[in-house]
């Protein structure tokens, strides 16, 4: 259950995660397959705003993780737009 002081401060911010949402897809339509670390560097984001961008994404099938780029020494998700 969402105590309603979180339901009310999520609500604030919504119009603010759902135009960065807009402009994730947008780089992993453009770009994809792409990490989460290249949208950052891309956009010029934080990677923790990236990332629960990416979540919001996932979760309503909007992306899929296609893979790793194994270029890095630690190897990262490749992330593009579902079919």
């Amino acid at each position: 259950m969402v105590h309603p002081n979180s339901r009310a401060a999520i609500e604030s911010i919504a119009p603010l995660t759902g135009a960065a949402r807009i402009e994730v897809l947008r780089i992993i339509r453009n770009n994809g397959p792409i990490t989460r670390q290249d949208i950052g560097l891309t956009l010029g984001w934080e990677i923790n705003r990236v990332t629960g961008r990416v979540r919001e994404l996932l979760d309503k099938n909007k992306i899929i993780e296609d893979g790793d780029d194994t270029s890095h020494p630690k190897a990262r998700r490749l992330l593009k737009v579902a079919l």
